[in-house]
């Protein structure tokens, strides 16, 4: 019987993870990458530093795969960096033989739907899985074909897809305008913003949007570069009037304590060497002569106005559901994520991503067949994925695709 081919979507950890299980299990498959390299999303935040350590940050399967060929991470309790991740760990993994022929890098997944089946086709049953995936990919140069694929795993994240920056989740009046003066990631506040970016950071009027840990990271940052250029001013606008910075009770993380710690004192204590406005959102932006002009609203529906030079926007992201648009994939209402993973998160009463484990397979499966969404856009706006969790989401699949699972022994 023909073996089945595996589209895998995105070259990160977890794709590339589902291409070592894969490989070790002699399944035909191939890697549709959008950027020109592996992990492009783990590289946007290379200077920052892990809260885990690297005995937690490497399957079994990977680092059985390296060690095959006299490669791999230390395995100590030592914290990588984004860049160590990179360059230790996952470009070492899309080298392998057994995987790097097989990643098709600059390819962009437009769509994915089944071959002459409409969505409305075979509601819900098994039929559907007789017709293979009909994928329209796009190229260097903008050239497009299709490929086809009889198991599709997505595993694209949601890195790419950040939420708007204004009220509610929708772009404020002038978002798009301004976008130029926006960033939607962890920078790196001690070198330029590019390579034609003569000014820097140091000295720029600067505001930071969100509460979560990226954007304490920045916050820590930021924080840093006001103590070594003092004419350098920062306003932090957080949406809640009382912040908990998704503090964990008694947390085994020391690094991530101390960073919620620090983040609590630059956000709520007098000596803050930043202008806080807590229970703000953006309501508007407009470039002027002077800088962007940002309008804040309380919650009590007052506004103020603010006049920066960058805005660091860090209130989340969630995953691309257009690609899947003409398949059968029931999703959350309100986590954007598959429906039965979204479920059973939702009912959990943790916060505490170490807590995370993966829930069985049947949560990862959607009324259509042999389609899955692993990685941390399963998670939908759910922030509490671990890496772990998405190793053990592979180990679920390829059991259920017929692949010998990993063994109990070697199980992260």
């Amino acid at each position: 019987m023909k073996k089945r081919r595996i589209a895998i979507l995105g070259a990160g950890p977890v794709g590339l993870e589902a291409a070592l299980a894969a490989s070790e299990a002699g399944l035909p498959f191939k890697v549709y990458e959008v950027s020109g390299a592996v992990a492009d999303n783990v590289r946007s935040w290379g200077h920052v530093q892990l809260f885990t350590p690297w005995s937690m940050n490497v399957s079994s399967r990977a680092r059985r795969a390296l060690s095959a060929v006299n490669a791999g991470p230390p395995a100590n309790e030592g914290r990588p960096t984004g860049e160590e991740l990179v360059e230790l760990l996952l470009e070492p993994i899309g080298s392998l033989p057994a995987i790097k022929p097989y990643i098709e890098f600059h390819t962009r997944v437009i769509e994915v739907g089944r071959d002459g089946l409409l969505k409305s086709d075979e509601i819900g049953t098994p039929a559907r899985a007789d017709s293979p995936f009909r994928l329209l990919l796009r190229g260097e140069g903008g050239k497009e074909r299709v490929e086809y694929a009889e198991v599709v795993l997505d595993c694209t994240g949601s890195y790419d897809h950040p939420n708007a920056l204004g009220v509610g989740g929708v772009a404020a009046p002038g978002e798009h305008g301004v976008a130029e003066y926006i960033i939607r990631r962890i920078p790196d506040v001690e070198v330029p913003l590019s390579k034609g970016d003569d000014v820097g950071w140091a000295g720029q009027r600067i505001l930071l949007v969100g509460a979560g840990h990226s954007a304490q990271t920045t916050a820590k940052d930021l924080a840093a570069l006001v103590e070594r250029v003092p004419d350098t001013s920062v306003v932090w606008a957080i949406r809640g009037a009382a912040p908990t910075f998704g503090a964990v009770a008694d947390d085994t993380l020391p690094a991530r304590d101390a960073l919620v710690q620090q983040a609590r004192h630059l956000a709520l204590e007098a000596d803050s060497p930043f202008d806080v406005r807590l229970g703000r959102s953006v309501d508007a932006l407009e470039a002027s002569g002077d800088g962007i002009v940002v309008t804040l609203r309380q919650e009590n529906g007052e506004s103020e106005e603010v006049v920066v030079d960058r805005i660091i926007s860090l209130t989340g992201s969630v995953g691309d559901a257009r690609m899947y648009r003409q398949l059968q994939v029931h999703e959350c209402w309100a986590t954007s994520g598959p429906m039965r993973l979204a479920a059973v998160l939702l009912a959990s009463t943790s916060a505490d991503c170490l807590t995370g484990e993966g829930h069985g397979i049947d949560s990862l499966k959607s009324p259509e067949p042999d389609f899955f969404i692993l990685g941390s856009k399963s998670y939908g706006r759910n922030a509490t994925f671990l890496m772990r969790v998405g190793w053990e989401q592979i180990n679920e699949v390829f059991s259920l695709l017929g692949a010998v699972p990993v063994a109990a022994e070697d199980s992260p």
